[in-house]
Formats: C-alpha cells, sequence, structure tokens
C-alpha cells in the first residue's frame, strides 16, 4: 500500500510551476493557486573544475573567466558531469557553488536530473543530494533551506511517484533540513510527519523480524551500556560514551555489526546468556553475536528506523574493530544520518600492513576508485617495523572496504591478516572468524558535537613484538 502524506490547503508547498493545479484535502478537491515565481536570474561563480557548463566572458576584479548557468540543457549537462566525477559529493557541490535551488524551478531540476542519468537509482541519489544541499543554508536562511527540502518530498509524492519513492536517507535528510529552521508550529508538524513516516516505512521493510524486536524492547526495563558492558565483558564490547541520544562503542574485531538473517549461532538463548555472565564464550558458536543482537538483548534502548539494524547509522566491517556510534533515539538517528550523508563525519584509521615493497612516500593521498566508485583516503606512516609499517588512514568518503582496497591495491600494502585483498591463491577464502589488524581509532560528528578516541586492541601488541622497529636513518 503506497503512504499518502495528509496536506490541508495551508501547508501544500506548490513545485514552482506557473500554473494552478488541484489536490486532495480533507475538505475534497481544491483549486490551489500557483506559488509566487522566484524571479529568473544567473549566478556568476569562479570556475571550480566542473565542465560542459555554458560559459560567458565578464569582466570581473579578479580578471578570471566565471562560469554561468542560464539554462535547464546547462543544468542538464552539469549534473551529469558531477555524478560522472563525484556521484553523490560532485553533486552536493554542484547545488552548494551554484545555489541550484534559488536559480532553477524544482520542475526545472527534477526534469534535468532525470535526463541527466538513465538509472532509478542513481536519480534517488542525486535527489537525495538535492534535499542534503538545503542543509547547507546559513542561519539567517535556514527556513529557505528547510522549504526546498520539504518541496522536493512532495515531488517525490507528485511528479516521481511513479518512479521512485522516498528512502530513509531522504526523510532523514528532509527531517534534519526541518530541525534547522526556526521552531514554529508549521515546522513541528512537518518534522513529526517526516519522522513518522521514516516509522512506517521501517515497519514496512523490517516486517516481522523488525516488529518483534520492537515489541521485546518494549517488554524491557531499559538499561546503560555503562552499567552492564564493563571492562572485562565477555562480549569484548567497550563503552566508549554514552547518553540519552547516542551510543558510541568500541567493537571488538571479529563481531559483526548485524545479521541480516538471525540463525542459531546469531540468537542467544536464555541458558547461553546465563552462561555468557558467568565466564568469557569459549565455542565458536557463542562469539558469533553481532553488535546489535548483544545490546538488545542487554536491554540498550536502540533507534527504530533502521529496518535491517537497529540503531545502526554506519558500518565497519566483521574484522574491523574501534569506533561506532549507535543511535538510542529516532530523532537522534535521522541527525547521523544526515552527518553521514554529507561528509561532516571525521574517521581515522589505524592499520598494521605488510611491507610487501618499500614506501617511498611517508604521507600521501590514495584516489583509486572502490569498486568503480569515487573514493579518497589520505596515510601518514606512524611507525616504521621490519616487515610492517603503521599507517594512520583518513577517509573523506565512504565506501565499502575503502581502507582495505587503498592500502592493498592503492599502496600495495595489504592489511596484516586481511586474505580477501592479498594476492595470494593459498590465503583462506572464508574470513568470518579473521581479525586484521585495522582499527577505528577517532570519530569525529562536529553537528552533535562529539569527538572519540579508542586505543588500539591489546593483541595487536603480539603481532608487533615479532617485527623490530626500523631505526630512522641519520642525515
Amino acid at each position: 500500500m503506497r503512504f499518502y502524506r495528509k496536506l490541508s490547503t495551508a501547508s501544500f508547498l506548490l513545485l514552482g510551476t506557473s500554473k494552478p493545479c488541484y489536490c486532495f484535502t480533507n475538505t475534497g478537491i481544491t483549486k490551489l493557486a500557483a506559488r509566487r515565481i522566484i524571479p529568473y536570474r544567473t549566478i556568476s561563480i569562479t570556475t571550480n573544475n566542473l565542465h560542459a557548463i555554458k560559459e560567458e566572458e565578464t569582466t570581473t576584479t579578479s580578471g578570471k573567466k566565471d562560469v554561468v548557468l542560464k539554462t535547464t540543457s546547462d543544468l542538464t549537462n552539469s549534473i551529469r558531469e558531477a555524478w560522472k566525477n563525484g556521484e553523490t559529493d560532485g553533486v552536493l557541490k554542484l547545488s552548494k557553488d551554484f545555489r541550484i535551488m534559488e536559480q532553477f524551478s524544482i520542475v526545472d531540476i527534477i526534469e534535468s536530473t532525470l535526463a541527466s542519468v538513465p538509472t532509478k537509482s542513481s536519480v534517488a541519489s542525486i535527489m537525495n543530494s538535492w534535499i542534503g544541499s538545503c542543509c547547507y543554508y546559513p542561519s539567517d536562511d535556514t527556513d529557505l533551506g528547510a522549504e526546498y527540502a520539504y518541496d522536493l518530498l512532495t515531488a517525490y509524492d507528485t511528479m516521481l511517484e511513479d518512479f521512485i519513492e522516498p528512502d530513509l536517507v531522504t526523510l532523514c535528510l528532509v527531517y534534519s533540513a526541518l530541525m534547522q529552521a526556526n521552531n514554529t508550529d508549521y515546522h513541528t508538524l512537518a518534522k513529526e510527519e517526516v519522522l513518522e513516516r521514516a516509522r512506517w516505512l521501517a515497519k514496512k521493510e523490517g516486517g516481522t523480524k523488525w516488529r518483534k524486536s520492537v515489541v521485546r524492547s518494549k517488554r524491557k526495563t531499559t538499561q546503560l551500556a555503562t552499567d552492564v558492558f564493563d571492562e572485562d565483558n565477555s562480549y569484548g564490547i567497550r563503552v566508549l560514551y554514552e547518553s540519552d541520544d547516542e551510543l558510541i562503542v568500541s567493537k571488538p574485531s571479529g563481531m559483526a555489526c548485524f545479521h541480516k538473517k538471525m540463525t542459531t549461532s546469531g540468537k542467544l538463548t536464555k541458558s547461553r546468556r546465563k552462561r555468557k555472565t558467568q565466564k568469557k564464550a569459549t565455542t565458536e558458536e557463542e562469539v558469533d553475536i553481532a553488535l546489535e543482537t548483544a545490546l538488545l538483548n542487554n536491554a540498550i534502548p536502540l533507534s527504530c528506523l533502521n529496518a535491517q539494524a537497529r540503531g545502526i547509522v554506519h558500518r565497519l566491517d566483521r574484522g574491523t574493530s574501534g569506533c561506532m556510534i549507535l543511535a538510542k533515539t529516532d530523532e537522534r538517528h535521522a541527525q547521523l544520518t544526515t552527518q553521514f550523508f554529507l561528509r561532516r563525519v571525521e574517521k581515522s584509521y589505524d592499520a598494521l600492513v605488510v611491507a610487501s615493497k618499500i614506501l617511498e612516500e611517508k604521507t600521501g593521498e590514495i584516489t583509486i576508485p572502490v569498486y568503480s566508485r569515487p573514493a579518497l583516503s589520505y596515510y601518514s606512516v606512524i611507525q616504521e617495523y621490519t616487515g610492517l609499517y603503521h599507517l594512520r588512514l583518513q577517509t573523506k568518503t565512504g565506501r565499502k572496504h575503502q581502507v582495505r582496497v587503498h592500502c592493498a591495491k592503492g599502496l600495495g600494502l595489504p592489511v596484516l591478516n586481511d586474505f580477501m585483498y592479498v594476492d595470494d591463491e593459498d590465503a583462506p577464502v572464508d574470513e568470518s572468524n579473521t581479525r586484521f589488524c585495522l582499527h577505528a581509532s577517532t570519530l569525529r560528528v562536529p553537528g552533535i558535537p562529539i569527538e572519540i578516541e579508542s586505543p588500539i586492541p591489546n593483541w595487536w601488541k603480539e603481532e608487533i613484538q615479532q617485527h623490530q622497529p626500523m631505526k630512522e636513518e641519520e642525515e
């Protein structure tokens, strides 16, 4: 069943068209006048590496040639090129630099988006970029950004309803844009509507597993993670920070963030739960507990917006350890999802990599694509050992396996014990229980604000002790 929002005549926002339109309201079919037409104007901005944009010579104080977007054809070409070079990041930059939302109507933006890329998934991602750009408006224009974001959500229900539908990221971005606006009755009602729609979407996509999880959580008395997970807990989970809205833990290597399908090895029965509180897990079956499962079984409240895994707003590979932030409330889940989408979250990793060759540059950037998608990482050498390098890496994009691919393929130095990205036919294929030397060491979320550091695991010392530190060459 398709979800339809209840609209009133006062709250219905037209899509920048000069023609009147009709909509269903609580009082029947209503004819609505056209929305105020935004005056056509062009915005001149210094060239910023975007191609296929119509250029004009203008006289400026800097003497540089400026780039001007004037027609929908220019916009279509610009979207196509921005998506090709940077995907959602490229479209976000395009929207910010040219203030697309103010220069073109919603209708023009959507028609240009549809004409620029061929697939539904690409259109959905670009639409999310347009909505995400509404969160960049300065404090004195936040109401304008909220209006544009809500306009785009309305466009989903009108112009795009037979093509694509809003996903969780879409609704989280709209909610965050409305959060930045002045707290009027209109904005409050709009925020509640969008958040309720996100809950409905999670219920629809999550199915029986999601509903059972929510019901079980309501029956339990909630607890604080700091009271449950002490330093010697059998899960190996370390609590770094906790508030009413979010929880930050250091996930141990070898633990999955969540299980897509709950199997016998992924469930925690009463008898096993009792044993785990008395002693550390000793069998493979007992240790195969996902982070989400461990938290929920100990009555830690988690948000309900993620249909696959409650509270999860980002992931770490099973073999990777370190900082993970989880949302305890739906409101915080929407905010954190927005922060990750807009690349405002700063993450750094420590890695022990096999010195299969000499690394000439001790600092630098890695730009090779990850599974054909643009990716960017920065690295620096912390310590050099015989046969090993200790690296610190910062990721500017969030691709799956980005650090592992950039170390192995970009630098030619695979992460220690990571057998997926080594050129060795005898390497084990099943890495379900592998612990590799990759650790999410710091996590910074300026929009909350939060800044957390997690020390490297103790078991790394055993790996390091097998190698001698290299002495620095004297000049």
